[in-house]
């Protein structure tokens, strides 16, 4: 690893691996693939030794040579994860910004959602952000869920006063949640499960009949992954980002899945380039100290890349970040 001595470095304990399995079930994910990447999880330290990341010469899919196991997910989320307690931490001017995009969202998801009554669930749905913002923004009549790993998650989700499941949403029992949802949102987490099609059909189950899945997950066709791909580009995000799709081969998912897409929407993602540069000063002994800098919090951070996103999904109608809208076929 470039540059850290192993003495500097923090104690941690070796995860257990397994090898990673083709969503699409068509290789062995051994053969038919190039190295694009490698690194170390430059975030938090979880693990220190170096992780390659693969691309399928078939379908573009990335993924990481050998995936967690699911004996070490504690291991990979330690207790101050961002997702797990956000909300306590965070910066004023962000937050208000935040709540208008999530507003904005609001809406397309009324869009799709045509009922006074629809019951909404947030799969991955970490201390609640985004369902408090929903609560106000949608119609009053609409009922929302969350679904997170994390019990420190769920008991601050519940904390808002909402109903919420601490479980892998992979192999948790949710046969008395079927047909319930008429709404199911998951952000950033497909990319997280080690079997996104297993998932998908999972969701599946809990939707009524015509209900809507809508789905942020990375998308590799960006600006960043060109410039970043070899070591930096944090939306790898080591070695919790298990299978990183681009447009094409998710629509493929989804329909092998059960689903018809309704929309792609690719978003701005300032993040992504701040993370990079933080993973960037982690990865060099002597910026170590200003890794810190670099948070998707920074007003002004997020203010400089911001114009740069802006820019690359109006001329390339692409970013770092998707938002592809499902419906549930018959």
């Amino acid at each position: 690893m470039a540059e850290i001595l192993l003495d500097q470095a923090p104690v941690v304990n070796p995860i257990a691996t397994e090898a990673p399995a083709c969503p699409f079930r068509q290789c062995d994910m051994r053969s038919n693939h190039d190295i694009v990447g490698a690194g170390w999880d430059f975030e938090y330290e979880t693990v220190v030794d170096e992780i390659d990341y693969l691309q399928c010469r078939a379908c573009r899919l990335i993924f990481p040579r050998d995936i967690p196991a699911a004996s070490s997910m504690a291991a990979i989320y330690p207790p101050h994860y961002y997702a797990f307690s956000e909300t306590e931490h965070q910066n004023p001017l962000v937050m208000r910004v935040r709540r208008w995009m999530a507003r904005g969202k609001a809406r397309r998801y009324e869009a799709m959602v045509v009922s006074p009554n629809a019951s909404v669930v947030d799969i991955g749905c970490g201390d609640g952000r985004l369902l408090d913002t929903l609560r106000l923004a949608c119609p009053s009549g609409w009922r929302f869920f969350g679904i997170d790993w994390s019990d420190q998650a769920i008991a601050r989700l519940r904390a808002r006063g909402f109903d919420g499941r601490s479980g892998d949403i992979g192999s948790m029992d949710m046969s008395d949640l079927h047909g319930k949802f008429d709404l199911a949102i998951m952000h950033q987490l497909i990319e997280h499960v080690r079997d996104p099609a297993g998932t998908l059909r999972r969701i599946g189950d809990i939707l009524a009949p015509g209900g809507v899945l809508s789905i942020e997950t990375p998308d590799i066709d960006s600006w960043d992954f060109w410039a970043l791909h070899k070591r930096y580009w944090s939306v790898y995000h080591i070695p919790r980002h298990f299978y990183i799709f681009n447009k094409q081969n998710f629509a493929a998912l989804a329909k092998e899945a059960g689903f018809e897409v309704l929309s792609t929407v690719s978003l701005v993602n300032p993040v992504a380039w701040i993370h990079s540069i933080k993973s960037y000063c982690a990865d060099h002994r002597h910026l170590r100290r200003f890794a810190r800098f670099f948070h998707h919090q920074n007003p002004f951070l997020l203010a400089l890349f911001t114009p740069l996103e802006l820019l690359q999904t109006r001329l390339a109608g692409t970013s770092s970040n998707m938002q592809i809208n499902l419906r549930k076929l018959p």
